[in-house]
């Protein structure tokens, strides 16, 4: 729940844009948007429930630090690669203890130990060294992305340090393994859900709260900027103008009144 709290923050502050300058593809972003929550609402929110409501709180804890310790092993490459020494000598501090004295991460005694958590990850360092997020996408059975941070999942499906530790894993353990990681990244959502199902408009709400957490991440908190979704006030008076009727148009035909 700690790790949610900044997204809470910009989910409050969030105001989704009528028009938005990352998604140009919204209709066929909308389509998979539609899949996914039916999906959602037909298998992994009702198995989320029940992990939540019957799991016992070791066995949640356990799945949550599993997990993260995994998050941390792709961490320590995203800390790497912008330079911050310190923070990926902590991740993979946080990987080599939890992944031993931690039976393979179920356990984090690497927080106790002062081994801090990051966040970092490719897509934050590609955006470091000035790429931009490109196109929004939605991505089937997975959620929102862009296509800078689609990086980051390609690294994690190539790079699976399970996949490296046990050789290829076959098809049936990595469906149960994915399918498991699945329902306890949505039991940790479940908090957002009254706020999401309140929006008059899900879809665009998710994506411009994604757009700017991710804007907020690559500048570590701190953007030099408001993020700009949509057009800017220049832009939009400009585009009303040119909707307006011509001023030297006689008002009678402006509204297509015959004179």
């Amino acid at each position: 729940m700690r790790r949610l709290l900044p997204l809470f923050a910009l989910l409050l502050g969030a105001c989704a844009t009528p028009q938005n300058n990352y998604d140009p593809i919204e209709p066929v972003n909308r389509g998979i948007f539609a899949f996914n929550n039916a999906v959602d609402k037909a298998v992994l929110k009702p198995a989320a429930e029940a992990h939540e409501k019957y799991s016992p709180g070791p066995i949640k804890q356990g799945a949550s630090n599993f997990f993260a310790n995994i998050d941390d092993f792709f961490a320590s490459f995203g800390a790497l690669l912008q330079g911050k020494g310190t923070e990926a000598g902590h991740s993979l501090g946080r990987v080599a203890i939890n992944s031993t004295l931690g039976m393979f991460g179920l356990v984090d005694w690497a927080s106790d130990m002062g081994l801090k958590k990051s966040d970092e990850d490719i897509g934050q360092a590609l955006g470091s060294w000035g790429m931009g997020s490109g196109l929004y996408l939605m991505i089937p059975l997975r959620g929102p992305t862009t296509l800078r941070d689609s990086s980051d999942l390609a690294v994690r499906l190539f790079a699976d340090p399970l996949d490296i530790w046990n050789g290829t894993q076959d098809f049936g353990t990595q469906i149960a393994r994915y399918g498991a990681w699945g329902v306890e990244q949505r039991r940790q959502l479940l908090p957002l859900d009254p706020m999401i199902d309140a929006q008059a408009d899900p879809y665009a709400f998710l994506r411009d709260s994604y757009l700017q957490r991710r804007y907020y991440r690559v500048w570590d908190g701190a953007p030099p900027q408001p993020l700009q979704l949509g057009p800017t006030d220049a832009e939009l008076d400009a585009m009303d103008a040119a909707k307006a009727p011509n001023a030297s148009t006689p008002a009678s035909a402006a509204v297509g009144v015959a004179p």
